[in-house]
């Protein structure tokens, strides 16, 4: 029902006077173009506009049935992410967010034989929305709930599925643990449908600049409606290393441009050496 997203950033810089004053240099503020993230049989593609909004995701799939998968996002005048399309193969979604004044009050998600239509209610730190599914099927209605740090909405602190028509039976809930930068440390997810699934996640970082998470602040609450986003991908800085509850970690090595942007990054799997995935960045 839902896909992911994921993306993955302060040298400062002295220069002596002859008076033998030092002085900080303060680095450019750049804005991210385009990523591409290449792995075996595979390349992604993030695409941004003039002002580092996101525009559209495309990626060559390895696999026949998805071999082609693009993703369009919309702005509105009053510069609100309120749509999205997709393409799976054959397969398409679209996305539409309505808004009052500066909150979201309505969310639409329609694809083939499954729709949502519904008010979003927020309270405080806390969202709320009816996923009832159009197959009529009433045991897989969900109340979805977030909870965030503050009423800012702006990090979320947990997502909590539950069955409504099932003695409000909890489905899917995910927490996360954040740093002092607000930077995701750690992520738990319980899944409870049929059988019970627990994993969870540890992240480091460095102290450079995500050129993600800066271009695109102000639009976390929109794009946790939308699919393709990874919640990680929006913190501050970026990831040098994932660690899952088995043990096994991916290392992020960084090659940063003078203004402490990243330029590429490769990952790599830590037990085998493999590579998993390199990404190249360019700027406005």
């Amino acid at each position: 029902m839902k896909y992911f997203f994921y993306i993955i950033f302060f040298i400062s810089m002295f220069s002596c006077s002859s008076d033998d004053n030092q002085e900080t240099e303060t680095p450019n503020t750049l804005i991210i173009k385009h990523i591409t993230d290449v792995r075996e049989n595979n390349e992604r593609n993030f695409y941004f506009d003039l002002n580092g909004r996101l525009v559209s995701i495309t990626d060559t799939n390895a696999l026949p049935e998805y071999n082609y998968i693009l993703s369009e996002f919309e702005y509105s005048n009053d510069n609100k992410l309120n749509s999205s399309y997709h393409t799976y193969g054959t397969e398409e979604a679209f996305i539409n967010l309505t808004y009052t004044d500066n909150n979201i009050t309505n969310y639409k998600y329609v694809t083939l034989g499954y729709s949502i239509d519904s008010n979003v209610v927020i309270n405080n730190n806390t969202l709320n929305y009816i996923d009832l599914m159009d197959s009529d099927i009433e045991e897989d209605d969900l109340n979805i709930q977030w909870t965030f740090s503050s009423d800012q909405l702006k990090y979320l602190a947990q997502k909590k599925s539950t069955l409504i028509n099932n003695a409000n039976s909890v489905q899917n809930l995910t927490d996360y643990e954040y740093d002092n930068n607000f930077n995701i440390v750690g992520s738990h997810t319980t899944i409870s449908y049929g059988i019970e699934v627990d994993y969870s996640n540890t992240y480091t970082y460095d102290d450079k600049k995500n050129p993600i998470a800066e271009s695109m602040d102000g639009y976390n609450l929109a794009l946790y409606f939308m699919d393709d986003h990874n919640t990680v991908a929006m913190s501050p800085n970026n990831v040098l290393s994932k660690t899952d509850n088995q043990g096994n970690t991916l290392a992020y090595n960084y090659v940063y441009n003078d203004d402490d942007y990243p330029m590429s990054v490769t990952i790599t799997n830590v037990a085998t050496g493999e590579v998993i995935n390199t990404l190249t960045y360019t700027y406005y």
